[in-house]
């Protein structure tokens, strides 16, 4: 096992409901990973402060938002209950409440926007689970974010300060599949995923951030035809990010980068990025 496959079930670890054929495997990493063991031994006492809390009662407005929320789940079609984060019921209740009674307020009074700036974008969900699932990675990327299935007409609406492209077709042959509306904080977003042949290709555009977080993985810069960015590189995939005044365009791709890449690019980024700017918002 790696680390990201053992964070991933740390919670099923520590509530003893980790397969029995999959325990030897992580216990070995746990033996030999310190960051591993020092990740869990946080979730114990973050579990064990949270259960000692009184049993909360929670408002009915916030069970209907959870509702809501979990309705998402048609976007992310296929996602199993395994792959939710689970902690005990307990925990996760007040967990909730901690976050949600100073919401309630909130979403009442403004149509469910998020109360708060994003200062961090996060991509760790989305790297991480790369290299077993590239779409179910990028459909938990959009769940964190609140993502609801839209249309290209309706997305240049949704957020008309960001710059971007929604080409039914990119250079290659990638079909437009589906497009949506996002919410970073009391930003908007959006994304797209495109199909060829089994090939995937994703599109995220956000408004520039102080930072943008990719976990354990390295952010480097690099140069994509006539684009200046940074990317991530994860097995066969890279995210390339490019950033003007106003949008982050961020591209996850197995794309060659000297042959296939520029031209996806230069049809889905309005203006080439000729200077680093993404260090802008670091």
């Amino acid at each position: 096992m790696n680390c990201p496959e053992v964070q991933h079930q740390l919670g099923l670890y520590l509530d003893q409901e980790l397969p029995a054929d999959l325990r030897p495997a992580f216990q070995e990493h746990l033996d030999q990973c310190s960051a591993c063991r020092a990740n869990l031994e946080a979730m114990k006492v973050t579990a064990g402060a949270v259960a000692s809390l009184p049993e909360p009662r929670l408002p009915s407005e916030l069970w209907n938002r959870i509702e809501r929320q979990l309705d998402t789940n048609r976007i992310a079609g296929g996602i199993q209950p395994e792959d939710w984060f689970r902690i005990p019921p307990r925990v996760a209740a007040s967990v909730i409440l901690f976050i949600g009674l100073g919401l309630i307020g909130y979403t009442l009074s403004n149509g469910g926007a998020s109360p708060a700036s994003a200062a961090t974008v996060d991509f760790s969900v989305l790297l991480d689970a790369l290299p077993l699932d590239a779409e179910k990675a990028f459909r938990k990327f959009l769940m964190l974010y609140d993502a609801k299935e839209s249309s290209p007409f309706e997305a240049r609406r949704y957020a008309p300060g960001l710059t971007f492209e929604l080409p039914e077709e990119l250079p290659g042959g990638f079909r437009l599949r589906s497009v949506y509306l996002l919410r970073f904080g009391d930003g908007r977003g959006v994304a797209a995923a495109y199909v060829r042949d089994g090939d995937f290709l994703a599109a995220i555009y956000h408004p520039p951030v102080q930072q943008e977080s990719f976990g354990t993985h390295k952010d480097y810069p690099c140069v994509v035809g006539q684009h200046h960015g940074h990317k991530v590189q994860v097995s066969e995939w890279s995210l390339i990010h490019l950033t003007d005044p106003t949008t982050c365009h961020c591209i996850l791709s197995r794309l060659d980068e000297e042959t296939e890449l520029p031209a996806v690019l230069a049809a889905i980024v309005p203006h080439a990025t000729t200077g680093h700017t993404h260090d802008a918002h670091h």
